[in-house]
């Protein structure tokens, strides 16, 4: 059914055709549709006038061609004397189409012109179910990538909790293991050689603590993006000595679609990322801010910056960062963009669309 509207005659599609055959014939010519009404003609006072013998013909249910005698001409309603030949594609009579003059002499225009119609519809259906097969496929594989994120996040958590509570607690269990033994040794070689033991262990449970926030941290399921992020700002700050200004327009306790918090949260690991490992950045600028129907948010750094042109030519494997952060966000149908320059620092800017009622606060009712 879907492939059977392909097979359409429309009127503006009919009446260009018929503009392009009467040119070429030098004839007048009309279609008709599967009803027998004329739907194009190059004489446009007929058009909508049901044309008898096409009506008839088809009405018959024998799909053939026929001619109009100067006879008929006068006995069938609004026809004219020629040849008429149906149109069929894939073994559907969609209309006629006929030829004016003396039916010897244009039979043989009325069939090249019914070929042409022919392929002309088949051509465009062939396009329209391409056009169809690609869209498909491209949901199909935005709904396999969307899943796809939708595991790789769950696994995150799973493993972020696990580092948290079970690895965390049995380090947390071994340093104040060793710390006890510590006090009860009395060679000071011993004692030393199980403190030093404890402060690696405990530098195990530090790097624990940071890699369970990198893969998913509490506080986004918890308090939300704003907070997560701040925490993921403030300890990069420290962490790699670049100074970040942060802008996030009094959204403290603004919460968003797990999605679009996940996704925003996850660019701004991987630009920051970014911009310690390639910018040689000394300040970053984060902004954050929401309107009635979309959410922006933007990383601007002072570094090196790089050509666009670069980016382009670079293979894709190198910049699959990038094209990561771009499909997160165009599951959304959200924009994704990269500005900079060499020596002129660099912009991230991402927008989102809020299509979902959660996102869209509702208008208070007049009292």
């Amino acid at each position: 059914m879907k492939n059977e509207q392909h097979l359409i005659l429309d009127s503006k599609f009919a009446q260009s055709l018929t503009n392009i055959i009467a040119a070429e014939l030098s004839q007048n010519i009309i279609i008709c549709d599967h009803h027998g009404v004329i739907i194009a003609a190059f004489d446009k006072k007929r058009i909508s006038q049901a044309h008898e013998g096409a009506a008839n013909m088809l009405k018959s249910g024998i799909i053939r061609e026929f001619s109009i005698s100067a006879e008929d001409e006068k006995v069938l309603k609004n026809v004219r004397r020629g040849y008429d030949v149906p149109i069929v594609v894939d073994g559907r009579c969609l209309g006629v189409i006929g030829v004016t003059g003396d039916a010897d002499k244009v039979a043989l225009y009325a069939r090249l012109a019914a070929r042409f119609v022919e392929a002309t519809v088949e051509s465009n259906s062939r396009q329209q179910r391409l056009v169809e097969a690609l869209k498909d496929k491209e949901e199909l594989q935005s709904i396999l990538l969307n899943k796809m994120i939708e595991v790789q996040e769950e696994e995150r958590k799973k493993i972020s909790r696990e580092l948290h509570d079970e690895i965390s607690q049995s380090l947390t269990s071994v340093i104040v293991g060793l710390r006890m033994l510590s006090e009860q040794v009395g060679d000071s070689r011993e004692r030393k050689l199980i403190l030093e033991m404890r402060d690696l262990v405990s530098k195990t449970l530090d790097n624990a603590h940071r890699l369970a926030v990198e893969l998913r941290p509490a506080l986004l399921d918890d308090l939300g993006l704003v907070a997560a992020a701040q925490r993921y700002i403030e300890n990069y700050s420290q962490k790699y000595g670049i100074t970040a200004d942060i802008n996030f327009s009094n959204l403290s306790r603004e919460r968003f679609r797990p999605e679009i918090e996940i996704t925003l949260y996850r660019i701004l690991q991987e630009t920051l990322t970014n911009i310690a490992k390639h910018a040689r950045a000394t300040n970053v600028k984060v902004t954050l801010n929401k309107t009635r129907r979309k959410v922006n948010f933007s990383i601007t750094d002072n570094g090196v910056g790089f050509m666009p042109e670069a980016l382009r030519a670079s293979p894709a494997s190198n910049n699959l960062g990038i094209y990561g952060m771009r499909e997160r966000v165009a599951l959304l149908a959200g924009t994704f963009t990269i500005q900079s320059a060499g020596g002129a620092g660099t912009t991230i800017t991402v927008v989102i669309p809020l299509k979902d009622k959660r996102d869209i606060p509702s208008t208070p009712k007049a009292q």
